[in-house]
């Protein structure tokens, strides 16, 4: 990258795209480490707090039923507020969430403060994917929704190492002050830099020409208005995807909330094991972000629709994740930490062209609501998967649970398979004339 020069009426720097989707990959990767923290630490909380399997499945319900309303209201405050100034303030408020954390005493006040975190990280996402939109032309979209999910799965792999040696230097209190107060870094990057397009100082004239040549240099609509909540939910596109969603999220919920408590209750790993080598399944899963990306814009380039690119790697991924039962069939502790890393990757690439989609069909005015719903779908199913991974693994084991995992994306590839084309092409004409 070429170092910023001045021109004309001030600064220009180049590649100013890749700049901003840089920053989104920094707040993902706050985002989830924030998120993990609890994960990571909920063998060494439960004890300390005497809080059950039943009740850490509640509390961490108590995160996704906030996770799946803000995600309706988020997407509407990105669309009224811009992405500049809502992202900022989501960043702020779940950060704060985290710090309030270290002073849960029991269950009650472990779920409202996770219950206020819940309130502020779903908003980053419909934020991330409007400003995708604005700023990205659709052979790139692909890689830059890869970039800002894989800093989900960074965050993720750099939780475990982090989190729990500061929860054996200083104790698990200190764990979630430190992970809450990384998030004032890119709060302030993110409100100095972004701007639309159209209105940014610091772009270069030949970003200027690559983005007004894929239209996305032209001013919004004069008096247009938000999208109803009736609009919306009539749109084909976003109940298709959003079941998609549904039926698939639950998956990467339980990557993220139960995996680590299989590794310590069933593989036998210590915290300190866990920290050393669980970041490895979340590596494979920033893999699965870009590869993700990269295969849905490589089949663009070779003539396929958008819509029909991103399908073509959906079904690869669902394919490999049909294999989901055979973690628990693999004994010992590094074969089920490999073949879950496989799975993770899978589950990126699906989550990168699923959240693409939307991206792909719907203007750019109406993205962060889309999004939003779309999103609220997704944590919905894994608010209703949490209860029952929480009562399966505590009356039966982790077995069924991942039996369940291998119908997943095959079900919802064959959903979306079957009817988004269709959808999508009639849902194109209707932008049209919007």
């Amino acid at each position: 990258m070429k170092s910023t020069v001045i021109a004309g009426a001030g600064w220009r720097i180049p590649r100013l795209r890749w700049i901003l989707a840089s920053i989104l990959l920094l707040v993902s990767i706050v985002n989830y480490l924030d998120r993990q923290t609890l994960s990571i630490l909920a063998t060494t909380i439960q004890a300390d707090l005497r809080i059950s399997n039943r009740e850490y499945a509640f509390v961490v319900q108590a995160f996704l039923i906030a996770y799946t309303c803000m995600h309706l209201a988020g997407g509407r405050i990105v669309d009224a507020l811009g992405p500049r100034i809502a992202e900022t303030s989501f960043i702020l408020w779940w950060s704060a969430a985290n710090v309030l954390t270290s002073l849960a005493t029991g269950f009650w006040s472990l779920a409202f403060f996770r219950t206020l975190l819940g309130l502020g990280e779903p908003g980053h996402y419909s934020a991330s994917a409007k400003s995708v939109s604005e700023w990205f032309p659709p052979r790139e979209k692909g890689i830059a929704v890869g970039m800002y999910t894989m800093g989900g799965t960074i965050g993720a792999a750099l939780a475990a190492p982090i989190v729990a040696l500061l929860a054996v230097k200083y104790g698990w209190r200190a764990a979630f002050v430190v992970t809450g107060l990384l998030g004032l870094v890119p709060a302030l990057l993110w409100v100095s830099l972004y701007r639309r397009p159209l209105q940014h100082p610091w772009i270069t004239d030949t970003e200027r020409a690559t983005l007004d040549a894929a239209g996305l240099m032209t001013p919004p609509p004069s008096g247009a208005k938000r999208i109803s909540w009736r609009e919306l939910f009539k749109l084909k596109p976003v109940w298709l995807i959003m079941a998609a969603r549904m039926i698939t999220d639950p998956l990467w919920y339980f990557y993220l909330f139960w995996f680590p408590k299989f590794l310590q209750e069933e593989r036998s790993y210590s915290l300190a094991e866990l920290g050393a080598t669980i970041w490895v399944v979340y590596l494979s899963a920033d893999i699965g972000c870009l590869l993700g990306g990269w295969l849905s814009g490589y089949f663009v380039r070779r003539g396929a629709t958008p819509v029909a690119a991103r399908l073509r790697a959906l079904g690869i991924a669902a394919a490999v994740l049909a294999f989901s039962f055979s973690i628990a069939l693999i004994p010992g502790k590094t074969a089920p930490l490999i073949i879950a890393s496989l799975f993770t990757c899978a589950e990126m690439i699906w989550m990168t062209n699923c959240v693409t989609l939307p991206i792909d069909i719907f203007p750019s005015s109406i993205v962060g609501s889309v999004q939003g719903t779309i999103g609220a779908g997704g944590s919905l199913g894994g608010l209703f998967s949490t209860g029952v991974v929480g009562t399966l693994i505590t009356s039966f084991s982790y077995a069924p649970v991942y039996a369940i995992m291998s119908f997943l994306h095959p079900v919802a590839f064959v959903l979306l398979f079957a009817f988004l084309p269709k959808a999508a092409a009639a849902q194109k004409v209707r932008n049209g004339t919007r």
